[in-house]
């Protein structure tokens, strides 16, 4: 999977995780108010798209994905946020979230470990490859924007 791939995958998973567990766990934010909006035109790294082409792209190809994203500015915001990064510093936002919120984190290891999920593996599986099959789609087209 590319970069943009798993960027935008990482974000959407993080907004629909959001809203299950309404932490702010997979989305790595330390908590407190939403960040602040990304302007459209910043470069998505590793990319020749910029925030604003990802976005449309992402609606044209998943509008249920961008529906949820779009539902609340604070989402919205974390979304854009979290696809601007760069691989090493959603990591780094990832650590400094597992740090903050121990036990949050805990449960969530506890739950990837023991394969504990709202949905089967095989829907798991499933979503995975649907999500994959959009994030090509965004990244083949997000310079057409």
């Amino acid at each position: 999977m590319s970069a943009l791939s798993q960027k935008v995958a990482a974000a959407i998973v993080g907004v629909g995780a959001v809203s299950v567990l309404a932490t702010g766990a997979a989305n790595a934010h330390p908590g407190g108010p939403a960040p602040k909006p990304v302007p459209q035109s910043t470069k998505v790294p590793e990319t020749n798209c910029t925030l604003g082409q990802v976005e449309k792209a992402l609606a044209k190809e998943d509008p249920a994905a961008w529906k949820k994203i779009n539902s609340s500015p604070e989402k919205r915001a974390r979304f854009e946020n979290m696809v601007v990064l760069t691989k090493e510093q959603r990591q780094a936002k990832k650590e400094e979230w597992k740090r903050n919120h121990p036990l949050q984190a805990g449960v969530h290891q506890f739950m990837k470990d023991n394969n504990l999920s709202f949905h089967s593996p095989q829907e798991r599986a499933k979503m995975k490859q649907e999500r994959k099959a959009t994030m090509e789609k965004v990244q083949a087209t997000c310079s057409q924007y």
